[in-house]
């Protein structure tokens, strides 16, 4: 005990150290600021370069990992598996003990109830985020173009087919049915999660009893995350790829399916959400490694294939101009997005704002490493090899996906951005405390009974705490409810101010084929029912200088009578507690600007909007 509490002191002690040495660095990790493409941000405000919280992170947790690899590696050499035999996926046996399919599917018929069952979402529109859906969506009903109609932000499903998709399947044209087409793929997300948490609770070496125990535990956790906005239905194509990852290592075999999908994802991924299919494709990146290391040539072969393929079929579906389009967009939104909604990312250990959840997210993506790296390495383990493999993926996507706390470094980025390695984290803690206390008081493995009736207390007690209020009313009245909601006057999500002025506008401009909006106030040409006068419709993340020279030049040619500048949401991208400094649209876009001025003037001002008439 005194020789291991020894050796884990000489490999920790050195960690510990050197995450003390990457905080004294980090503010001397401070590269030249350079904009060529006149982006302005607060990065640009500042003068901050991208360069420096991109590697501050890598360098923050890259550092302390490498350290202590290196101290483990030395210390526990006798220990220690051959490089031989490491990545290596093995043939199971098939472990009886599973969890009861009856749990996996009670939770399906769980979370089914809490859709049909909870209030439905009658607050006010979010005129910016929920806009840039709504708006992207007309755009396309009235253009019949995709990128050609659009400039695409989040991605061509998120901008522009989702709400599209939304209207089809209800057969009505409403925020309603766009909000609730938006729960119910969030629910499919859930199920997708819950599916993943389930294959990967029964690769434990548990009893089923303990299993079960641990996946109902997990799936309310995801539950939570799920309403609470960690997760959502953006994350869908990235569990189906973890769960056909998953399969195929466990099982050691690939199926037709599983081939299907891994050629799909990546462009279903990019179609879906852009920044979450960049971080698919870069989970392609182990996994092939995985595959090259088990001299699977063949299926390596046969899953590049496909992807090919299904990238040209999506060229041959859209056309040659839709694809180049999409293919530039893309690229402008990838290579814009640091300097666009980029906010410093606050230093550990310090007083910035957000410093202790970025410091606490740190910490659990070192200690995650740390983990693993044992798993990896040691001949002892209480893991499956191929678990173990699988483990190792997923982390490194996980440190992928938290680039999306790096880049928007505000509270809720930061807790989307720790998500997938608090999973990890959460599930290792957990297994490895059950299995201690199982090897610890064997007796807990054999009182079968005792644990059944325990899952299913604790089911049936998160249930309740999880039911919505009105649970059987809502329940027994829901096709009803549904048909009525369905039916909500878009105005009613308006402000009273919001309404006046779309009545306003609509009067102005009965006799105009488009409508442009210059403020972050989305979904004011979807109220319009207008199409936008630019691809720009939703300027926010309009881009680099020559996207502001393209916006002129469409305004040029479509000539908008008027114009609207101004409102309530000047202060949506600020640093929040951070600034007072406040970057409207005119602020962001001068060039634009600068060619509005000198070609319209105020015709009228309605609370905090200017509406403007061109010259």
């Amino acid at each position: 005990m005194k020789k291991i509490l020894v050796n884990n002191a000489k490999t920790i002690l050195p960690t510990i150290f050197a995450i003390f040495f990457c905080w004294f660095l980090w503010d001397y990790i401070n590269f030249e600021f350079k904009n060529p493409n006149e982006i302005i941000g607060y990065y640009s405000l500042f003068n901050h370069s991208p360069l420096n919280d991109n590697l501050r992170y890598i360098f923050f947790v890259g550092f302390p990992i490498l350290n202590y690899l290196l101290f483990f590696l030395y210390i526990n050499k006798k220990n220690l598996l051959n490089f031989k035999e490491i990545f290596l996926i093995e043939d199971e046996n098939e472990n009886n003990a599973k969890i009861s399919k009856f749990f996996i599917f009670s939770f399906f018929i769980i979370q089914i109830f809490f859709l049909i069952s909870h209030e439905f979402n009658l607050n006010k529109i979010d005129i910016f985020h929920e806009g840039q859906a709504l708006s992207g969506a007309l755009n396309f009903k009235l253009k019949d173009q995709l990128w050609e109609g659009s400039f695409v932000v989040t991605s061509i499903f998120v901008d522009v087919l989702s709400a599209n998709i939304s209207w089809k399947l209800f057969g009505v044209q409403s925020i309603s049915s766009y909000r609730y087409f938006i729960e119910i793929l969030n629910l499919i997300t859930a199920f997708s999660i819950i599916v993943f948490v389930f294959q990967l609770i029964n690769g434990l070496n548990l009893n089923k009893n303990l299993k079960t125990f641990i996946f109902i535990f997990f799936s309310f956790f995801i539950i939570t995350l799920l309403n609470n906005n960690t997760f959502s239905y953006r994350e869908l194509p990235l569990f189906i790829f973890l769960i056909t990852v998953f399969q195929i290592i466990k099982s050691n075999k690939f199926t037709i399916l599983s081939f299907f999908l891994l050629g799909f994802i990546p462009i279903w991924g990019i179609i879906w959400s852009l920044d979450r299919g960049v971080f698919i494709i870069a989970g392609y990146i182990p996994f092939i490694f995985v595959l090259l290391r088990n001299k699977k040539f063949i299926e390596l072969l046969i899953i590049l294939f496909l992807i090919v393929l299904f990238i040209i079929i999506f060229y041959l579906i859209i056309g040659n101009k839709e694809f180049f389009l999409f293919m530039s967009n893309s690229i402008d939104i990838l290579t814009s997005a640091d300097m666009l909604n980029g906010i410093i990312h606050p230093a550990p250990f310090s007083n910035d704002v957000g410093s202790s959840r970025a410091t606490k997210n740190f910490l659990f993506m070192i200690i995650t490493g740390v983990i693993l790296i044992n798993y990896i390495f040691h001949k002892k383990k209480n893991l499956s090899n191929n678990l173990i493999i699988f483990l190792s993926i997923f982390y490194f996507i996980s440190l992928i996906f938290y680039k999306i706390g790096v880049t928007r470094s505000d509270g809720g980025h930061l807790k989307q951005g720790i998500s997938l390695c608090s999973l990890i984290l959460i599930f290792l803690i957990v297994y490895n405390l059950t299995y201690f206390l199982k090897q610890k008081i064997p007796i807990i493995e054999n009182k079968s009974m005792f644990f059944k009736l325990l899952n299913v207390i604790i089911l049936l007690m998160m249930i309740f705490i999880n039911l919505p209020e009105n649970f059987l009313n809502n329940v027994k009245n829901y096709k009803q409810n549904l048909n009525e909601y369905m039916l909500v006057k878009d105005e009613f999500y308006l402000t009273d101010k919001e309404n006046s002025l779309i009545k306003e506008i609509r009067n102005l401009t009965k006799n105009e084929n488009c409508f442009q909006v210059f403020s972050y106030e989305t979904a004011i040409t979807y109220y319009l029912n207008k199409p936008s006068c630019t691809r720009f419709h939703h300027v926010f993340n309009l881009g680099p200088k020559k996207n502001q020279y393209l916006f002129i030049d469409e305004l040029k040619i479509t000539k908008p009578k008027f114009i609207l500048i101004g409102g309530n949401y000047e202060k949506i991208g600020n640093m929040k507690g951070r600034t007072e400094v406040e970057l409207s649209a005119e602020d962001r876009f001068p060039y634009i600007n600068q060619f509005i001025i000198k070609n319209y003037k105020l015709f009228k001002k309605i609370d905090n909007w200017k509406i403007l008439i061109k010259v």
